[in-house]
């Protein structure tokens, strides 16, 4: 009696399971194994699993098998399709216990927010097989900079990630580096500072990229002609320690009468005024930058 009990109350509990309210057909097949003759395959997934839309991206659809019977010899054949067309075909070879597979698909994305649905198909021996679905998440990327627009801090202008999808300045131009208006991303350009307001730089460097594993440093100087001040600042990695993109916190603009003292953390200059901004990479003198800014008393 007590048997029946617990098989009509998991008959009733299952609709409700598979309903969406707890779990769907697709994660039940994710996560409990579905054999095909002497193996049983589960945790089927792709990485990533958001792709931004307008793009080619190689992604990769992964499982895990098992061998129950401790057949080592066995091969299958991974068949990954696309809306009914085979996007990829390959054979792997099953010789261990336990072991997740792994299998590049590129695949091409619409620029819209949809949902790609994959099908898997896993063939061992000529006649058994299992068909497994997997979903992609397409995010609309207007900029088709390759950041989404959900992620993006400038969705209309292409930039880049280490500026959460903001403008950088171009690397290796006359041009690649910027005054802006701030050294957290996302970091905007500007052309014009207020006086009694601290300037901020950013530069465009990949050849000092150098330790990819701690934010890297480079210096600039800014100068303004009328006055003859020069001051020398630093800039760090931002976005990551791989990113090439460097920003970093200069002098403060101040108004004054007696005369300028160089790299005394102050920049000396007049409502008015032009402000100069340099970098150059000291292992390629070839490698030189330059911005311009007008200083000012109001907005």
């Amino acid at each position: 009696m007590t048997k029946r009990i617990l098989s009509f109350g998991f008959m009733l509990m299952l609709p409700a399971l598979m309903s969406g309210c707890f779990l769907t057909l697709g994660d039940l097949e994710k996560i409990f194994p579905v054999k095909i003759g002497p193996a049983s395959i589960s945790n089927i997934r792709v990485e990533p699993a958001t792709l931004p839309g307008g793009v080619t991206q190689t992604v990769t659809v992964s499982f895990v098998y098992n061998h129950e019977d401790g057949d080592l010899g066995l091969k299958a054949k991974v068949i990954v399709k696309l809306s009914g067309a085979t996007v990829r075909e390959e054979s792997v070879n099953l010789d261990k216990t336990s072991d997740t597979v792994r299998v590049p698909v590129t695949v091409s994305t619409p620029n819209t927010e949809t949902n790609l649905s994959l099908e898997v198909v896993v063939v061992i021996g000529d006649q058994m097989s299992a068909s497994l679905p997997v979903t992609i998440h397409v995010a609309a990327d207007d900029d088709r900079d390759g950041i989404s627009n959900r992620d993006d801090a400038c969705p209309s202008e292409a930039g880049g990630p280490a500026n959460r999808g903001c403008p950088v300045p171009p690397a290796n131009t006359p041009e690649c580096i910027w005054f802006v208006d701030g050294w957290t991303p996302p970091i905007k350009q500007v052309r014009f500072v207020r006086v009694g307001r601290q300037i901020f730089a950013m530069v465009n460097e990949p050849d000092e990229n150098i330790d990819t594993d701690v934010p890297d440093v480079v210096f600039a100087w800014v100068t303004v002609p009328h006055t003859g001040d020069l001051e020398v600042f630093r800039l760090t990695e931002i976005g990551g320690s791989n990113t090439g993109i460097f920003a970093g916190l200069g002098p403060l603009l101040v108004q004054r009468l007696t005369p300028a003292v160089q790299n005394d953390g102050e920049l000396s200059v007049w409502d008015g005024d032009t402000m100069l901004l340099f970098y150059g990479d000291v292992n390629n003198f070839s490698q030189q930058c330059m911005a311009q800014a007008r200083v000012g008393l109001g907005e």
